[in-house]
């Protein structure tokens, strides 16, 4: 069996798309900054490396956006740039001919912790069915 590497998507607190996360990372630029995805004054760690110039609705279809988690979003967004990067068209390659490779360490916190807050205050009717999985740190691969 050949692998090959053809491209490359990168979503990174220092740079999304290869180009820019290589410049920031050639530059000693980092990515890590004070939490602002929820309150985090009262922890004592409140530093991390988000990705905070990201506008999913430039990038992901909008039926999408309500079912995926911004793990999934930035999944999708970096997968689409890897095939850019390789200039393939997915339609014009035969069912299992290519793959893609992910890595992620988190799932779907957010939107765990959204369908949380639905199943305690309206019920289990009104949670999403993608929940069953959507927060598992693999979802995406």
């Amino acid at each position: 069996m050949n692998v090959y590497v053809t491209g490359i998507g990168v979503a990174a607190p220092n740079g999304l798309g290869a180009d820019k996360y290589w410049d920031a990372t050639l530059d000693g630029r980092g990515g890590i900054s004070e939490l602002t995805r929820f309150a985090s004054s009262a922890l004592p760690a409140r530093l991390a490396g988000q990705i905070l110039d990201f506008d999913a609705k430039e990038h992901i279809p909008s039926r999408l956006l309500p079912q995926t988690d911004v793990s999934t979003r930035l999944a999708l967004a970096a997968a689409d740039w890897a095939l850019t990067d390789a200039k393939v068209d997915p339609s014009a390659v035969t069912d299992y001919d290519m793959g893609v490779v992910t890595s992620n360490a988190s799932g779907g916190f957010e939107f765990t912790h959204r369908e949380f807050q639905k199943l305690w205050s309206k019920g289990s009717q009104h949670v999403s069915v993608y929940e069953s999985f959507a927060w598992f740190y693999a979802v995406n691969t």
